[in-house]
């Protein structure tokens, strides 16, 4: 069997085993008591996703992961935004065991192993990306990544965590403010800007994740609700803005799992730029077409479509709008343009 094979199974098993557990143990009783409590993150949830070895993939073996590749994740991370998963799994089990496992130290000998084992969260702020910090007011560490390359590790007691009303209350943001001098890890601009293209491509698989949810509420909704002694979901006009619908979910979430894939090929950062902006595309549709074709029972708390409407915007302003994600890469592309013509 070939490599590519190989991790083609890999994934599959992967997602299989997300959508199994999140079916189980993340229903919508299960959102909706999170939302009643005000607490997002749970340790029981949490707790589940590290039994199964989600949190620990990409930590290193001889700290207790599987030392996988963030390409066996992409559609992990799909299934989360699929399911609206309460916790911080692209910035713990992603993000922050990214950059700790790349600079290897006492931090990370200290952290990973805790991670790993689903005893701790960590978050990672970056500057520009992250002026509000996700799942910051659970946080055991936090990470903080300049540009200029310097990383820094603190811990809880050496930063002042103000949360943020969220329109998204499942996923819970807050202003981080480092009060210690914490623990400079390295400076590596490399991995400042891996990480950005992580979060970027990641977001953008949560994002075609949550739109695909929206996408299937809709049919399913617009197949039972009659009018005029018909379903709506047999009328042309219906069918064409579904079908419509279908076609920018499915491209998004082609781009999102491809970048994903790339991040660590030497255009992966266009290619988590371009993903992150067309996944934000197709969630505004996703919205505006899911609301429509509800009608007013689409706006009521009592039905559950709110749950994606609110992780779809909260997700498309994080770590980058699409407004301003093209704005650089049009910047990007013109530079480059011209150094080819003066060249």
């Amino acid at each position: 069997m070939t490599v590519p094979d190989t991790l083609d199974q890999d994934r599959r098993e992967l997602v299989e085993l997300t959508d199994d557990l999140l079916g189980r143990h993340c229903d919508l009783d299960f959102l909706r008591a999170r939302i009643d409590d005000g607490t997002a993150h749970t340790p029981g949830l949490w707790g589940r996703l590290a039994e199964t070895g989600l949190v620990s993939a990409l930590v290193a073996e001889e700290h207790g992961g599987a030392g996988l590749t963030p390409a066996h994740l992409s559609g992990v991370l799909h299934s989360l935004g699929r399911h609206a998963v309460p916790e911080p799994y692209l910035e713990t089990a992603v993000l922050a065991v990214s950059v700790l496992g790349a600079l290897p130290g006492p931090v990370a000998d200290t952290w990973l192993p805790r991670i790993a084992a689903g005893e701790a969260i960590a978050v990672v702020r970056l500057e520009d990306l992250t002026p509000l910090v996700p799942y910051a007011v659970d946080a055991d560490l936090v990470l903080d990544l300049a540009a200029d390359g310097s990383i820094r590790a603190f811990a809880r007691e050496e930063t002042e965590v103000a949360p943020v009303a969220a329109l998204d209350p499942l996923r819970p943001l807050a202003r981080v403010t480092p009060v210690g001098e914490g623990a400079l890890m390295g400076h590596d601009g490399a991995v400042v800007a891996r990480t950005r293209s992580l979060a970027l491509a990641g977001a953008a698989c949560l994002l075609a994740g949550a739109s695909q949810r929206l996408l299937e509420l809709t049919v399913e909704y617009v197949a039972v609700r009659e009018q005029f002694g018909r379903p709506v979901g047999s009328f042309q006009a219906v069918k064409h803005k579904a079908a419509d619908l279908a076609v920018l979910v499915d491209m998004a979430t082609a781009a999102a799992l491809s970048a994903f894939d790339a991040v660590d090929e030497p255009d992966g950062s266009r290619r988590a730029a371009a993903a992150k902006a067309y996944a934000g595309d197709a969630a505004a549709r996703a919205n505006v077409d899911a609301l429509q074709l509800h009608g007013g029972i689409g706006f009521t708390w009592e039905y559950h479509l709110h749950l994606w409407l609110k992780r779809v915007m909260g997700l498309a302003a994080s770590y980058g709008t699409t407004t301003a994600l093209r704005r650089d890469l049009a910047r990007e592309l013109l530079a480059r343009v011209t150094e080819e013509r003066r060249g």
